[in-house]
């Protein structure tokens, strides 16, 4: 055949035929375009959201930073010099310990002196008054005003009782002081259990002037991508250089990979259903255009030819496309960030970014798309011959259906998903999941080392609780606890201290081997671990948070003193890994800090644990070893000062009220190391978590509703008008208009109906997968599923009459006969 050479007559073409297809190309577009700013959204909000959540899920101190390093002020300039640092600001500490205030008890709370770029970079911002100037200025957070009776102004005085050090020791002073300032900081979350009161530089010199001796605690920022491992990694690796005492760093909540796959499987649906969108506007186009590209080839044309011809116009239509959803997508993606975030606890961490990644993300992935989408489209120009160009007709309407029908069911089981875990999030769920008592109480400095000494729960805390009417009972759990001082006269965590037994030291071996911590090693060569003892009654509380690999939780024998429950410290493992088994009666030898005698113990494995809970419910699943109290009490002479945690129940549900009076017994006790926490307060905060959860699932589920909406409408659209002919034709032998938009709205019904039935069991499995695996989601709900069901095909059903309304008085404009010429 002959070939024709000319590229220019090509070319004149290409701009010719792309001049005559206005409506074409400014579908295209629009489709080029929706698909750009779907996947610039995603990619823009997504990061935003992820930002933003990650920090207030895991909040520390120094809130917005990476971390926190410990070190003199004097490394501060060297620190934000750093070339991987995007900023550094510190804190200097004021006091040790907690402040000892009666109100502050049940809180630790820091006295610091920030500098002013500590405020400005986490968000430290006044609702009244000025940040602290003078040497006995203070502010103090809008949460600690609720707790001090909420009566407290600016320009009001108090009294401060900071413990300091003096000489080497340490000392309680009273301290007069002025509110300077009530600020408000994103550091709400934690207010229960941590509060900040800031000052100045003037009160550490004149009013503490031996704490300027205590090291600063630099927060810092690294500019992305330029960690070279772990942030921790990194801390550490500057903490090394400047000889820092320490490191502050959060930890890994398993929250990056599960919302990064979450966003790249929504950019990958938004390419699936734009392909769909983008392939059939090319391929009704060049059907439309058949004969032409027929009558093309007998003059010469080649297939490469036609391909360049069609390139030339794809890659028009793909600039005006992605450049417009990318400035739209950009823009929307700002606007609905801080929008969606502004009434939820992360509103604070919210940051925009102009990061260059989210534009060459949404570039690529829309240009992959465009050109799988139009390569498609226009293979059939390219291989299609003169003679099948003359008499083609559309086949294959049944595989794009299916094809439509796979789009929907995504877009549904997406929108199922967001739907039912933001909108179906359970307070109550959420608040059995932290606490399994109305009340527990807790000494802080057993779980971790404290600047202070030791202050045990005293006897008459519990018998004051007993007495409260509304209190039905009370447990008390004790664990073991060495005399050992930590650094500059604190205590260490607590511990128990046993003699490294033949039966102990494979176990032992295996601990270290797993680099955990769950058993470690005494200067004198025994081993620490944490040991419990616990009321047998109690035991059933435990049940739903750790996993029995082996033996039994029988409360029974438990309560004989006889047994012992051992946790091999592994986490959802399945299986007993240890060298310890249920039925092996150990001889463990105890030291018992009072007397400074072991005492000898033999006790039978009741049963081999591991912990399933992440969060801080069970308590067993904290101890390496846990005994009966009345065991525990038998081993140690000095259990009394041994209680870790008061669980209390009242008859009822506790009001706030009653809770306040709880509150009052722990401030009263002036035991500036314990904490308060309550299924009462708990519903509180996560009233506040669902309304947080709300907003964000409507707006992703508004997103993915869209996505839903574009696919209905472009697969009827473009799959009426490939029947143009088809559609003529039936209207000449008698089809009315009414009984062509009943035609085209029940092929629209039944695809819908089809794709959301087939959504429905996916959708199931995957809310109940990813209601487990992603922790801050409270878990399936089978109301608001059907909700989100029955939202989802009125919709469906909704559009696709509309849709059949629209098509048949757009068809219906021209005569019959017209329309049935063009087929000529």
């Amino acid at each position: 055949m002959f070939e024709n050479s000319n590229k220019e007559v090509i070319r004149e073409i290409a701009r010719e035929s792309m001049k005559s297809h206005r409506l074409r190309n400014l579908t295209a577009v629009l489709g080029i375009g929706l698909t750009t700013l779907l996947i610039t959204t995603i990619c823009t909000a997504g990061i935003s959201f992820y930002n933003a959540i990650n920090l207030g899920t895991d909040l520390t101190p120094g809130p917005l930073a990476d971390g926190g390093i410990i070190t003199d002020v004097e490394k501060y300039e060297e620190i934000r010099d750093m070339p991987q640092v995007e900023w550094a600001a510190y804190v200097r500490p004021c006091n040790v310990g907690s402040i000892h205030n009666r109100e502050m008890a049940g809180v630790k709370t820091t006295l610091l002196v920030p500098q002013q770029e500590f405020y400005t970079r986490n968000k430290v911002s006044l609702v009244e008054g000025n940040f602290p100037e003078k040497p006995d200025e203070i502010a103090i957070s809008d949460t600690m005003v609720q707790r001090l009776g909420g009566n407290i102004h600016t320009g009001d005085r108090m009294v401060l009782h900071p413990v300091v050090r003096e000489n080497g020791q340490q000392v309680e002073k009273e301290i007069p002081v002025t509110v300077s300032g009530i600020v408000t900081s994103p550091l709400e979350g934690l207010a229960s259990i941590y509060e900040e009161i800031y000052t100045s530089q003037a009160f550490l010199e004149q009013k503490v002037p031996q704490m300027e001796q205590e090291p600063a605690t630099v927060y810092v920022k690294f500019k992305d991508g330029r960690i070279k491992d772990t942030i921790a990694g990194e801390l550490y690796d500057i903490a090394a250089l400047v000889e820092a005492s320490g490191v502050e760093y959060k930890m890994d909540n398993g929250f990056t990979i599960l919302y990064l796959v979450a966003v790249l499987l929504f950019v990958f649906v938004v390419m699936f259903c734009g392909y769909l969108l983008i392939y059939n506007i090319f391929y009704i186009s060049i059907v439309n255009d058949i004969r032409f590209f027929g009558m093309l080839k007998t003059i010469g044309t080649t297939a490469k030819q036609i391909r360049t011809l069609l390139t030339w116009q794809v890659l028009r239509l793909s600039a005006a496309g992605i450049g417009a959803g990318l400035v739209l997508g950009y823009l929307v993606g700002l606007a609905a960030s801080p929008a969606v975030l502004a009434r939820t606890n992360y509103s604070a961490f919210y940051k925009p970014s102009l990061n260059p990644l989210f534009f060459i993300s949404a570039v690529f992935f829309s240009a992959l798309t465009v050109y799988i989408s139009s390569r498609k489209s226009y293979r059939l120009a390219m291989r299609i011959s003169p003679v099948e160009a003359a008499r083609y007709r559309e086949r294959n309407e049944k595989k794009k259906k299916v094809w439509s029908a796979v789009s929907f069911m995504l877009s549904g089981i997406i929108f199922l998903v967001v739907f039912t875990l933001t909108l179906g999030y359970n307070v109550e769920n959420m608040v059995d999941r932290y606490h399994t008592a109305d009340v527990r109480i807790r000494q802080d400095a057993m779980m971790w080392d404290n600047e202070e000494p030791y202050q045990p729960i005293r006897q008459s805390m519990v018998e004051e609780i007993e007495k409260l009417p509304f209190i039905a009972e009370t447990a008390i759990y004790y664990q073991a606890r060495r005399h050992e001082e930590g650094i500059l006269g604190g205590c260490e965590a607590g511990y128990a201290q046993l003699r490294l037994t033949d039966e102990l030291k494979e176990e032992f071996a295996r601990c270290v081997q797993m680099g955990t911590g769950w058993m470690n090693q005494a200067d004198n060569g025994d081993i620490l671990l944490d040991l419990w003892g616990l009321p047998a009654d109690q035991l059933y509380l435990e049940e739903e948070n750790i996993r029995v690999l082996e033996g039994s939780l029988d409360a029974e024998k438990f309560a004989s003193g006889k047994y012992v429950i051992y946790n091999q410290g592994t986490n959802q493992s399945g299986r007993a890994a240890g060298n310890i088994h249920a039925g092996q009666v150990l001889h463990l030898s105890i030291l018992d800090p009072d007397t400074g005698a072991y005492v000898e113990r033999e006790a039978e494995v009741l049963a081999v644990v591991e912990r399933i809970n992440p969060f801080s419910t069970g308590l067993v699943a904290k101890a390496a070893l846990t005994f009966p109290d009345g065991a525990f009490q038998e081993i140690y002479s000095g259990y009394a000062d041994m209680i870790t945690i008061i669980q209390a129940n009242g008859f009822r549900e506790l009001t706030q009220e009653e809770y306040g009076q709880l509150e009052e017994i722990v401030r009263n006790s002036f035991n500036f190391q314990l904490s308060i926490e309550s299924r009462v307060e708990e519903r509180q905060a996560q009233r506040e978590e669902k309304a947080s959860m709300i907003l964000i699932g409507l707006f992703l589920a508004g997103v993915f509703g869209i996505i839903g909406i574009c696919n209905v409408v472009n697969t009827l659209v473009t799959g009426v008008l490939s029947r143009k002919l088809e559609f003529a034709a039936m209207q000449s032998v008698g089809m009315t208009k009414k009984q062509m938009c009943s035609m085209i709205g029940r092929e629209g019904l039944l695809l819908s109906g089809i794709s959301v039935l087939a959504a429905i069991p996916l959708g199931v499995l995957f809310c109940r997968v990813l209601g487990k695996a992603i922790l801050f989601f409270s878990g399936f709900s089978a109301g608001i599923f059907a909700a989100g069901c029955g939202i989802l095909l009125a919709v469906m059903c909704g559009v696709s009459l509309s849709v059949a309304l629209l098509l048949t008085r757009f068809l219906t404009r021209r005569p019959v006969v017209e329309r049935l010429r063009e087929a000529e």
